[in-house]
This record gives structure tokens, sequence and C-alpha cells, in this order.
């Protein structure tokens, strides 16, 4: 059977990780189907594998931006789908291939479409947003087969489209290798690679509206006035919504606390664990996510979290995390100040932590996919009867 990867959006953080722990456990599994894998040219270096039975394409002629990207896809996909001879297409993105000439396979990793206008955004990401949501509801009702990365997010896409249950599958994501606690010798190389040093609080974070750094803002201003907080804020991440961004920055200009808020911009994902190891706590006030990947990568650091007491926040953590109120700054800061003032209650997080992620496996999630890739005959490309039962070890 010849298989085909759409991986073209992996230029960093959620696509790109999913991609980089995905791939090797199919191989793993798989040395017999063929895959033509279709990646960012200045990914495949570090995404390519070395087994005959995969194929890296990077194709000269696909745009990098992603309107003109999708357009791209969605046009001369399915030429290079007939020429590839594909038997089954996979997108490891919201869309599938709306014309492909075989049956498509879609993950969504990205709910935030299906949430416009309840979240502060500018006019031009709001236009994309917009297109986004309506690929992507055509999407699922063109794809043959759903991943949802959460359970959450699979009762959220049934009940919004009215998909049967059979059609979506969940695959959550793992714990990628490197990520653990910390050794102490490493706050060294902390500082020397990012200029951090510990005592320090990190927010990893969407800096756009629903990431909701307004209001941990706030809260964190609120202690460090009254001297509740000494050590720093650490913000990693690529900037969204500059505006959005930049209102979180005036306030702290504002109350005087700009200093204390360290922006690091963009992070490269191998260096996450040295954050997540050395921080004291992670505070994580996002309103909105299809799994958040970035909880359970702190779980495995052992870092002591807290998160809003939403779902699926709630379910990756369990017992593992101290929930706030995402939408009370005052509720943000009772919970911080309280995980700050009680070195106990960071210990028991910590061990927590450690055990809840031993739930989460990249090569379960994988194995899960490529059951359904195996119901697929080239004889009878049809969708499967029913999705594959992945037993849980």
């Amino acid at each position: 059977m010849n298989i085909a990867i759409l991986g073209l959006t992996a230029t960093s953080y959620g696509s790109l990780t999913y991609l980089q722990n995905f791939l090797p456990e199919l191989a793993r599994l798989d040395c017999v189907n063929r895959y033509d894998v279709f990646l960012p040219s200045e990914q495949v270096p570090t995404l390519s594998l070395d087994q005959l039975n995969f194929w890296f394409h990077t194709p000269r002629s696909a745009p990098k931006s992603g309107a003109w990207r999708v357009l791209w896809e969605q046009l001369v996909m399915p030429w290079i789908l007939r020429e590839r001879q594909a038997d089954m297409v996979y997108t490891t993105q919201n869309l599938a291939v709306l014309l492909s000439p075989v049956p498509s396979i879609i993950i969504v990793q990205n709910v935030e479409p299906f949430f416009l206008g309840e979240f502060p955004n500018p006019l031009p990401l709001r236009a994309r947003l917009w297109l986004l949501r309506l690929l992507t509801a055509l999407s699922l009702r063109r794809s043959h087969a759903i991943i949802a990365i959460s359970d959450w997010e699979k009762e959220f896409l049934q009940e919004r489209f009215h998909l049967p249950g059979e059609k979506i599958l969940v695959c959550h994501p793992g714990v990628t290798p490197g990520f653990g606690p910390a050794a102490p010798e490493s706050a060294e190389v902390l500082r020397k690679q990012l200029g951090i040093a510990p005592p320090f609080l990190i927010s990893a974070t969407r800096l756009s509206g629903y990431g909701n750094l307004l209001n941990l803002a706030r809260a964190y201003v609120s202690l460090v006035k009254a001297g509740k907080v000494t050590m720093p804020l650490v913000v990693p991440g690529e900037v969204w919504d500059r505006r959005y961004i930049g209102e979180v920055q005036a306030l702290l200009r504002r109350e005087g606390c700009l200093d204390q808020v360290k922006f690091l911009g963009y992070v490269p994902h191998a260096q996450m664990p040295l954050l997540f190891g050395h921080a004291t706590c992670f505070i994580f006030p996002s309103l909105l996510e299809a799994c958040g990947t970035v909880l359970i990568e702190a779980l495995a650091c052992g870092t002591p979290i807290l998160c809003c007491r939403r779902r699926p926040m709630m379910d990756i953590c369990g017992e593992a995390a101290v929930l706030f109120d995402g939408e009370d700054p005052d509720d943000i800061a009772a919970k911080l100040h309280q995980v700050l003032s009680d070195p106990t209650l960071r210990q028991l997080l910590a061990r927590a932590g450690l055990e809840r992620c031993q739930q989460f496996s990249w090569r379960r999630g994988t194995r899960k996919v490529y059951g359904i890739f195996q119901q697929f005959d080239s004889a009878d490309r049809t969708k499967p009867d029913r999705l594959p039962q992945v037993p849980a070890s």
C-alpha cells in the first residue's frame, strides 16, 4: 500500500513535534508499506528517516505562507497523489485534501477556528480563522477517519458536527524523548543557552487572546506589588498576536513589572526541558486547547503545574495540577501564592506529574493511527468498517 503523509505545516511547535515523534514510531511498526512524506525543506534534515520504505519530498512549488500553501495543497496535491499512486493520504493538520482521489485521514490539532469571536484577534487573523473554520468543517465531512487528540475534542466534534463516534479515534500525544526531570548541573547550561537562572516561574502559552496571558500578567503584578513574589516570570514562544502582547506589555510597564517578565521569543523544542526542569512552577492560563501537549511535557519534567479549570486541561493533568478560574486574575493569584508558599504541595504535584505522564505514549497513539492505515485496502478504497481498538499497553 502507498500512503501519503502531508506535513507541510510542520514548521514549529505542534505539527513539528507531532511528526518528530510520529514518524520514528511509524517506522518501527511498518517496514513494508511505502510512505511518501511531504515536508517543508528546512525540516527534512531533522525528520527524514533512513528506512527504505519512507520517501521524503519537498515540493519546490509549494508556497510557505499559510493561505497560498492551503490553496496549493487543495489544487496540486490531488495530481501528486495520482502521480505517486497513493492509496490514501494522511494530513497532519485540520485540513483534508478535499479533491483527493483517494481516502483522506486527518488529525485535528487546532480548535481555535470554531471559537472565532470569543477571544480578541486582529482582523487579518479573524479572516484566517474564518477560512480555516470553513475548510475544517468541509474536511471533517470529507475525511474517512478523524484523529482527535483528546477525549474532550472528540466529544466537541461529535456534538458540533453531528459526526458518528466510530469515525473519530482519540490518540493522545505522548512524552517527547528528552523531557524529564532536570539534572542539577544543567542549570548552568540553561544560563549559558538562554540567559535564565533559577528560581523563576514559566508560562508557555499561545501568545494571543485565548492564551490568556493578560489575566496571568494581572495576577502576577498583584503578587509582586504585595511582596509575595520576587522571582521573574519567563515566557517562551513566538508572538502570534502583536496587538494582544502589546496590551500585556503595556500593563506590565504601567505597573513597573516589565523587567520582571522575560519574553524569550522562539525557543527550540529541545531546550524546553531545561526551562521546565528548573522552573519553580508552570502556569498554563490558556482558555482553549485541543489537548495541551505542553502540559504533558511539563508533567514529564516533574514541574508543579497550575492550569485553567477547563477541559481538556483538567483531563490531562488529573490530580497533578492546581486549578484556577482563568478569567479571574484574583483566583490565579491566590492559587499561585498557595503553590509558591507550600514546598510540600510542590513536591506532591511534582511526584503526581511524573506518575500521570506515564498515561501518555507516542507509541500507543501511533499504533492507533497505523491500525487505521491497515484497515484500508488498495483494491477496495472505502472507509474502514470500524476504527481499531488498541490495547492500553
